[in-house]
């Protein structure tokens, strides 16, 4: 972390001997350490709030893309629903009028001699020459 090499810490530990004293270097060097690691530690957790931070950061963002998305989506389907129900009215006002044209009813009959000599009339709808008013087939 502090990149120091063996010959230094060896060179810090021997000065630290002459000033400290062999009485007061181990429980100095004991303090030291505790406090490495509790700065460590600190540092450590610092580092993981950040990292979460950034994540949250970057899922935020990626839920605003997928909320434009989604936005965008809808507008669509909007349009191709209004497109649908344009569609739809057009078909009913077509049948509709449809509907009203072709609904004509005929008076016409067809008189057909039965075995017994009697004249019997049908209402049809048949396309032939043998269509008869009342009058012409009497």
């Amino acid at each position: 972390m502090f990149n120091i090499s063996f010959g230094e810490l060896f060179a810090f530990g021997i000065i630290a001997l002459i000033i400290l004293g062999p009485e007061k270097l181990p429980q100095t060097l004991r303090t030291v350490l505790f406090k490495y690691r509790a700065i460590k530690n600190h540092l450590n957790k610092i580092q993981n709030d950040l990292e979460n931070e950034l994540e949250l950061i970057e899922l935020k963002r990626i839920m605003q893309e997928e909320l434009q998305r989604i936005k965008q989506n809808e507008e669509q389907l909007k349009q191709q629903l209004a497109l649908m129900q344009q569609e739809i009215e057009n078909v009913q006002s077509t049948v509709a009028l449809e509907q009203r044209t072709t609904a004509t009813y005929t008076t016409d009959y067809v008189y057909i001699q039965s075995d017994d000599k009697l004249r019997m009339p049908f209402l049809t709808h048949f396309k032939t020459v043998n269509k008869f008013n009342e009058d012409q087939a009497a």
